[in-house]
């Protein structure tokens, strides 16, 4: 098999779904702001991966370096070991591909430590990762392939100074098997999808901190099953993919009490929700010659969700006669409606048509219209939890209303009406970043997308809003109106044999049409800049390179929780940069030594967008590491 199609397989294997639509994908839409452990680390970045931190959103992982020939690629054995400040990485890869099967192991582990801002002061931040992964593929002909992969991503003692919370342990399974019957370009191909996910999670207030008041804990609990199949198939200058998916969704979310007696179960943050997703979709390309193609792409799903312990009573024995509200009660008390059996049935259809003109071999454009409908994911739809106590005569007292989050399970999709524009120029000289046939190698592109959403939906604080009957300034949420913007721009100019400058800039505008104020945690202005120098000696070559992060400040955000979510942060809108200091030596594509120093002027600064491991709405303000020292070691043998 061909080595493009082998590394892109290791990108594949640890995707959410290989099975992403080309067109009118409703998976492309993103909540506005996502809750989540970090995505596994993939076996074809593993070797050059540094310590993830989800308060310091600088991309150092795209810096350039040579130790990049050690890491990418296959050989039976691969090692990685690296320093960061105070913390470690250390990886293992082994990898084989012969002519009828290829398998692919690794096994990394990150212990990340406390560290020290800008201004001297420690930062409560660390975890410990154990994560491994393994793909095995076989191919008996030219024309069938399966591949089986097999993930395991163990992390601990995850500290979130953000939050009232930690996620002591966080435990994910991911097995899947791929199947392709029929020519590997597409031509004329079936291919089917079965994954198995399952994931467990403690997170509790008093293992790895003090707390004053109750110690309380969750136990959260997943398991989500994927079934695909889709035909490709090319006829004349026609190419169509049509396709079917279902997914079974099944989450617990248990909150308890823990006390010196005993422990005491007093909330469902989940309630035993069963999800069935059924999905068909189509997609349609027309080649009319080289220059110019056209795409239509068509997606209907089917959303049944079921809410199995919707009306289970939890007894309080701490005040004995009345009990925990569970979350018909929440639902009544905040939106005012009741379910009869806990189940909710949605549609949504997307649609997206896309032009792509390609003049010359050095030009791209293209521009997509399209109208995709988002389902609200689990929690934005079912993540409720309050102290609320009912009394025996069913009257209820709510305890804390301002630290309630009671979602809205009758969430109306979200429609996002957008356009969107992507080009790409090049000279033709230019082959990739330091890589030109003559000196001045150039390439420039981006993308802007013009959104326009109906029912977008957000977290808010009840103040009587549409929907709501609550006053009292819990979390909820809501839909709501709203224009998004994104634009993205690149520019790259190789020059003077060794020399090369690249730049990225990000803009994002988003605004809540319905209350007529800025939405949250939308991404400041940015410009990224990169300087990079390489050579070559008599064992082999070296770089140089520095690189600057500006970020803007934040004047528009969601800062007032009175009008307001208030999970923005002033503290954390001001401007900053950073400049980061780097290098690499690689003996003959066997042995490496990257180095650098972050944050070379030790600034202080905090990331506008705040960190996303948890469900954290009230965030406290982290700022990022001051000036760190790092080294690693990479060898291919």
């Amino acid at each position: 098999m061909k080595k493009e199609t082998f590394l892109s397989i290791v990108v594949l294997a640890v995707t959410p779904t290989a099975f992403a639509t080309d067109l009118a994908d409703p998976d492309q839409i993103q909540p506005l702001k996502s809750f989540s452990p970090p995505k596994p680390i993939a076996p074809n970045i593993a070797q050059g991966y540094m310590i993830e931190n989800q308060f310091d959103r600088t991309d150092r992982l795209s810096y350039f370096s040579v130790a990049n020939k050690v890491n990418e690629g296959v050989a039976p054995l691969k090692l990685s070991s690296g320093v960061y400040g105070s913390s470690f990485y250390n990886s293992l890869f082994s990898g084989f591909r012969e002519a009828n099967y290829y398998a692919l192991f690794n096994v990394n582990h990150t212990k990340a430590n406390r560290y020290k801002d800008g201004q001297g002061n420690k930062v409560n931040f660390g975890y410990e990762r154990f994560n491994q992964a393994a793909v095995l593929g076989w191919l008996p002909n030219d024309r069938t392939e399966f591949r089986l992969t097999f993930i395991h991503d163990d992390l601990d003692e995850d500290k979130q100074p953000e939050h009232q919370m930690d996620p002591v342990s966080t435990e994910r399974y991911v097995v899947r098997l791929n199947g392709r019957l029929g020519q590997e370009d597409l031509s004329n191909t079936l291919s089917t999808e079965l994954t198995y996910r399952h994931v467990k999670r403690h997170a509790d207030n008093y293992t790895l901190r003090s707390v004053a008041g109750n110690n309380v804990y969750v136990l959260l609990h997943r398991e989500i099953f994927d079934a695909a199949v889709k035909y490709d198939v090319d006829w004349r200058n026609f190419h169509n993919q049509i396709g079917v998916s279902y997914q079974h969704d099944d989450q617990d979310g248990d909150r308890y009490l823990h006390t010196a007696a005993r422990d005491i179960l007093n909330g469902y943050r989940f309630g035993n929700v069963h999800i069935d997703r059924y999905r068909v979709f189509d997609n349609l390309h027309y080649t009319f010659n080289d220059q110019h193609k056209l795409g239509l792409g068509l997606t209907y799903e089917y959303n049944s969700a079921d809410v199995r312990k919707f009306n289970s009573n939890l007894p309080n024995p701490m005040m004995p006669g009345t009990q925990f509200a569970n979350i018909q009660t929440l639902w009544k008390t905040y939106f005012g409606r009741n379910s009869t059996d806990g189940k909710i049935k949605q549609n949504a259809l997307s649609a997206e048509l896309k032009y792509e003109f390609t003049p010359t071999e050095l030009q791209h454009y293209a521009l997509s219209l399209g109208h995709l409908e988002r389902v609200g994911d689990n929690m934005e739809r079912f993540n409720s939890l309050a102290s609320i106590v009912v009394r025996p005569n069913g009257t209820t007292m709510n305890q804390q209303p301002a630290s309630a989050i009671v979602d809205n399970p009758w969430l109306k999709p979200e429609e996002h009406n957008r356009i969107k524009f992507d080009f790409d120029l090049k000279n033709e000289f230019y082959k990739g970043y330091l890589n030109s046939i003559l000196d001045n190698g150039w390439n420039v592109g981006g993308s802007l997308v013009y959104d326009d959403v109906k029912n977008l939906i957000i977290f808010d604080r009840t103040r009587g809003q549409s929907g709501t009957v609550d006053r009292s300034g819990g979390i909820i949420t809501r839909n709501v109106d709203a224009k998004l913007i994104v634009a993205n721009l690149y520019a790259n100019y190789n020059f003077l044999q060794n020399w090369a400058v690249g730049a990225k800039a990000f803009y994002n505008y988003g605004k809540n049409d319905t209350d007529n104020r800025p939405l949250y945690q939308i991404r400041p202005f940015e410009l990224n800049a990169n300087l990079d120098y390489r050579n070559y000696f008599q064992y082999g070559s070296y770089n140089l390179g520095a690189a600057v992060r500006y970020v803007a400040k934040q004047n528009k955000g969601d800062f007032d929780r009175t009008s307001g979510l208030g999970i923005d942060n002033r503290e954390a809108a001001k401007q900053f940069t950073v400049v980061d200091l780097y290098a690499g030596l690689n003996f003959q594509d066997k042995y490496a030594v990257r180095l650098g120093v972050n944050n070379l002027f030790n600034r202080q600064y905090a990331e506008f967008i705040s960190g996303d491991h948890v469900l954290a709405l009230t965030p406290n303000v982290v700022n990022a590491p001051g000036r760190t020292f790092w080294l690693s070691l990479h060898a291919s043998f």
